[in-house]
């Protein structure tokens, strides 16, 4: 009898006990997040262009032992990326807004490409061929990528991404400075700093 009392009291103490509800484990988490960078941001994004390219990268390896010719190892890629025009409100100063009777006349900042960038969650490798069995793969797709990178900067320029940003920054500035100003707006490109446009005359 007292056997069967302690068994039973062993039940009702232990993990296994149907007649208390099971507790929850707790999972505690520790974060240290440290600020490391405020950047003011100024920059006024005004034209943004997506690109869709197949890669392909060749790399000629050495002959085997210097003596068996190797055949070139080669990777393709399909990537997916884009390319960000803007114009960086901040490097407009006093000087740039030239006000004369019922006209503004503003020198705008040259457009600059803001970013451009890969968007590797789209991208992928279509094939891989590297001939030689110490050749790492990361270091060809690492190459491949910044080729595909490269390549989408370039084709992003000369698809006119400055001139669409200029025409845009216009588009979206004047009937905005016009509401405010009740005055007619006209953009001007910026000149350059003094020194360089001495630089530009002696050259």
């Amino acid at each position: 009898m007292l056997i069967f009392l302690g068994v039973a009291w062993w039940l009702l103490e232990t993990r296994f006990n149907w007649f208390r509800e099971k507790e929850e484990s707790v999972a505690t988490v520790r974060h240290e997040t440290v600020l490391q960078e405020i950047e003011s941001m100024g920059r006024l994004e005004l034209v943004r262009y997506r690109f869709k390219d197949i890669v392909e990268l060749t790399e000629k390896n050495a002959p085997y032992l210097g003596i068996f010719d190797v055949p070139d190892s080669k990777v393709a890629l399909i990537t997916v990326g884009e390319a960000t025009g803007c114009i960086d409100l901040r490097k407009i100063s006093a000087e740039d807004v030239i006000i004369s009777g019922d006209t503004v006349m503003v020198h705008l900042p040259r457009p600059e490409l803001c970013y451009y960038k890969l968007d590797l969650s789209k991208s992928r490798v279509y094939s891989i061929e590297k001939q030689v069995y110490f050749k790492e793969d990361s270091k060809l797709l690492e190459q491949a990528y910044k080729k595909a990178e490269q390549q989408m900067r370039t084709a992003a320029l000369q698809s006119g991404i400055l001139k669409e940003t200029r025409e845009n920054a216009e588009q979206v500035l004047r009937p905005l400075l016009e509401k405010v100003s009740g005055k007619r707006i006209i953009f001007l490109d910026q000149l350059p700093p003094p020194d360089t446009r001495i630089e530009q005359r002696r050259g």
